[in-house]
Parts: structure tokens; C-alpha cells; sequence
């Protein structure tokens, strides 16, 4: 599975944010998308989810056999904005996204981001980290072929981003398009990467 990004363009009335972005995406491997704050990270990914409209540009995804796929239902995004019901408790959370997604509970997952020790508090009472490990474990069970990840290691305690790091990199096994951000480079192997702060 590729997803092809041709000549992607996006301004703000105060001035361009980035331009002429052609890369071509491929499953299996991690694209880094790096960049300084306002290099415009976050709103390419949200391009790609279909939350902005570019300027100019094109998006597709084709299967291994060059087929077009629509894919705006198939993605799962993290912002900055974890899209937690901040009201519930962690496990009431889980229970609305098992409900939504219709896909199986991840015990393990549960376990080694340590929301097992969590389940019984409120979303809103949880700390930045802990809120981002909530918000990493929706994007798990979701099971989407696409995943855009905007800056999903911070905040994290040394465990959790050692986990994560991992279970990315398992998740790729899974013909899995996965796209992250970061303000440096992260220590994942076999990664593409994008920088928009010498692209532009």
C-alpha cells in the first residue's frame, strides 16, 4: 500500500506555510515528518486526514497492485486535541471506543501502558502523559491501516515511549502506513523522512 502526495500546497492569509510537498508513502516502513514549531507538522497530517484543505495538491492511496482505495475511513488520528471524554474514567473511555470500533479489548496494550492501574480515575484528573497513553491506546484498537501521529511520544515517561517505540515497529508488520511528528529525529529504524524545515 502507497500513498502518493503530489505537489501539496498550503498557505495562511499571514504567508506560506509549505509548498511543492511530492513524496510517495509506503506500508512497512515509519515516515518521520519533521520541523520547528510553525513549519507546518500538524497541518499536514491534518491534509492527510481530511480535517484541512490544501491550496493545491493531490492525495491517494493504492493497494500493491497500483488500485485505488479510498481511505479518508480509514485513518486514525492523534492531534494535539487526544479527543478523550475528559468526564468519563479511563475505562469508560475504553468501553465507548470498544462500542464505537467494534474491536476486541487489548489486555496487554492496557497492561503495559499502564491503564490498568488508571481505570478507575477521571479523564480530566489525569496527568499530560497519562492522558496521551489513554489517547495512544484508542488509536491501538481502532485497528485503522493508516495511522498520523502528531508528536505521539511526548509527554511520555521513559517506559511508555520505550513501548511505544516498539510497538510501532511491530505494527508496521501489518502492510500499516503510519506517519509521525517530531521537532528532532527519533530512534526507529527503517524510516523515511520529511523535513519541512529544509523543504521549504
Amino acid at each position: 500500500m502507497k500513498l502518493y502526495i503530489q505537489d501539496l500546497n498550503f498557505s495562511y492569509d499571514n504567508g506560506l506555510i509549505f509548498n511543492n510537498q511530492t513524496h510517495t508513502l509506503s506500508s512497512n516502513r515509519i515516515t518521520l515528518l519533521l520541523g520547528q514549531n510553525g513549519s507546518g507538522k500538524s497541518t499536514f497530517l491534518k491534509i492527510i486526514a481530511g480535517l484541512e484543505k490544501p491550496n493545491s495538491g493531490s492525495i491517494k492511496l493504492r493497494d500493491n497492485n497500483d488500485k485505488s482505495l479510498k481511505f479518508n475511513g480509514n485513518i486514525s488520528y492523534l492531534g494535539h486535541k487526544l479527543a478523550l471524554k475528559e468526564e468519563l474514567t479511563v475505562q469508560e473511555n475504553i468501553k465507548f471506543w470498544h462500542n464505537f470500533y467494534g474491536k476486541d479489548l487489548l489486555a496487554r496494550e492496557f497492561e503495559e501502558l499502564g491503564l490498568d492501574k488508571l481505570s478507575s480515575m477521571i479523564v480530566s484528573n489525569l496527568s499530560a502523559g497519562q492522558k496521551k497513553k489513554l489517547a495512544l491506546y484508542r488509536i491501538l484498537m481502532s485497528n485503522k491501516d493508516i495511522w498520523l501521529l502528531d508528536e505521539p511520544f511526548s509527554n511520555l515517561d521513559k517506559k511508555a515511549y520505550g513501548y511505544l517505540r516498539e510497538l510501532l515497529l511491530m505494527r508496521l508488520n501489518n502492510d500499516r502506513i503510519i506517519i509521525i511528528t517530531s521537532h528532532s529525529k527519533l530512534d526507529l529504524v527503517d524510516k523515511m523522512i520529511i523535513n519541512l524545515d529544509v523543504d521549504l
